[in-house]
């Protein structure tokens, strides 16, 4: 088990460095998708702000004692060298070594907090502090295997029906390709809580994906007609083709069709309603099952909302609150507590939890989507609210 735990540092300082060879990326591939863990991990030692935070500490709070705490505490974890971090410019250049340090002190948290009585105040805030979202995705092939886009580099990353798959900066693009033989195959692309992405359809079509959203699509798309489903919340530029509308589902809820044009769905099942707002074009909304019976055609700056089996016409939406998050920004004018909170729940990956009840508290203004929770909740604490963090759960105190 050591021996493994040093390898898998080797490979995560190794990656790090731009340095794994095919096999090498396999190996780790495999690893991170063994177990949330192990995913879980893996994004907290690739990230740079958290490496540094982690070096940091390691030097500040003595590492030769820390490491020697955590080794006992956790045999299963093969001891690394200790690093001195007074110099934080360049990360990477520590290769496996930092990794090691981090997979350290990240695997061995839990129990070194369980285990030792005397962790100072401040260190704790340290752990506690939880990191914005970022990007990255989990694609689900036409075969059921499932490829981390955060960890793999650019390039090809599969060949599908009809189409080479190519991973660039923070997007996923179908390249068609001359081979369409066969039926039809479909790929999915998945958001997590605290993850956004995009992707490139075979036909052009643009889809930004909010955290906690998918995207299922066919990897080449028949030719009279282009049908997707959606989940959470997904920004579209549509390619235009007039002989071959696009129509997308959400769930047995609603179903939109579209010719050519650029709108928002969002359909998170926690929210009230499934809402489409139009940006540019046109696109005809469907409340399901009556389908066209129950329907309205938007214009540019309305929203429809579908819910209960209906369909209801905003003529103006608030289009700097729709499209914040893609933005990268929270737009939070007029929006209740639970709403806010929603927000935070899938882009910082937490769980939030009302101790004395809901409070009534309206909120108003924006900011960026890119700072600590830390951060976030000393503006909200302004209101009448208060609030308490334990690991990955957000307690709202009603003062």
């Amino acid at each position: 088990m050591r021996e493994k735990s040093h390898y898998i540092a080797e490979l995560i300082g190794k990656y790090l460095d731009n340095s794994l060879t095919a096999e090498e990326q396999q190996v780790l591939t495999e690893w991170t998708n063994d177990s949330d863990t192990n995913r879980a991990l893996f994004e907290e030692m690739t990230d740079e702000r958290r490496l540094t935070a982690h070096l940091q500490r390691l030097y500040a709070y003595d590492s030769n004692r820390i490491i020697q705490q955590i080794s006992q505490a956790v045999p299963a974890f093969a001891e690394p060298p200790v690093i001195p971090v007074r110099s934080y410019r360049s990360l990477k250049k520590w290769g496996w070594a930092a990794a090691a340090a981090v997979l350290l002190v990240a695997g061995g948290a839990y129990f070194w907090s369980g285990h030792q009585k005397n962790i100072s105040r401040e260190l704790a805030m340290h752990q506690a502090d939880i990191k914005p979202g970022t990007s990255g995705a989990v694609l689900t092939l036409a075969d059921g295997s499932q490829l981390i886009l955060d960890s793999m580099h650019s390039g090809v990353i599969a060949s599908q029906q009809g189409a080479s798959v190519i991973l660039g900066s923070g997007e996923l693009i179908y390249d068609p390709t001359a081979s369409k033989n066969g039926a039809l195959e479909f790929n999915t692309m998945t958001t997590p809580k605290g993850r956004q992405f995009q992707v490139t359809l075979p036909d052009g079509t643009r889809a930004w994906l909010n955290a906690a959203s998918s995207i299922r699509y066919p990897t080449t798309f028949a030719a009279n007609e282009r049908r997707v489903e959606v989940t959470g919340e997904v920004f579209f530029e549509v390619a235009q083709n007039a002989n071959s509308p696009f129509f997308v589902a959400v769930g047995d809820k609603a179903a939109i069709e579209v010719l050519g044009t650029s709108f928002n769905v969002n359909a998170y099942t926690n929210e009230a309603a499934v809402r489409t707002t139009l940006a540019e074009g046109s696109v005809r909304v469907m409340a399901l099952p009556n389908g066209k019976t129950a329907s309205v055609v938007l214009k540019p700056g309305q929203q429809a909302a579908v819910a209960n089996q209906q369909v209801s016409l905003t003529q103006k939406a608030d289009m700097e609150k729709v499209m914040a998050w893609k933005n990268g920004l929270f737009n939070f004018d007029g929006a209740s507590l639970e709403e806010v909170m929603r927000q935070l729940e899938r882009w910082y990956d937490i769980e939030v939890v009302y101790e004395n009840g809901i409070p009534q508290t309206r909120f108003i203004g924006e900011m960026s989507r890119q700072i600590a929770l830390a951060d976030l909740l000393e503006i909200l604490k302004r209101t009448e609210v208060d609030f308490r963090v334990e690991g990955r759960k957000l307690i709202v105190l009603n003062k």
